[in-house]
């Protein structure tokens, strides 16, 4: 998961268009990682599918 934050952390500042979807994904990443250190697997896999369906690869 660390490699997910560094990521995450290189490709947000570069977000200027997308800034409301970024903001929902930076909500997401901390409740997913939330959930999953507190062992609760199924919100933590509900908030990755939430990311998913995002598109995130559209962001810009």
């Amino acid at each position: 998961m660390a490699d997910l934050k560094t990521l995450w952390g290189e490709i947000r500042p570069q977000l200027t268009r997308d800034i409301d979807r970024a903001a929902l994904i930076d909500e997401k990443l901390s409740e997913m990682f939330a959930a999953f250190d507190a062992g609760d697997k199924e919100r933590g896999r509900d908030a990755a599918w939430l990311m998913y369906n995002l598109k995130v690869k559209e962001l810009r």
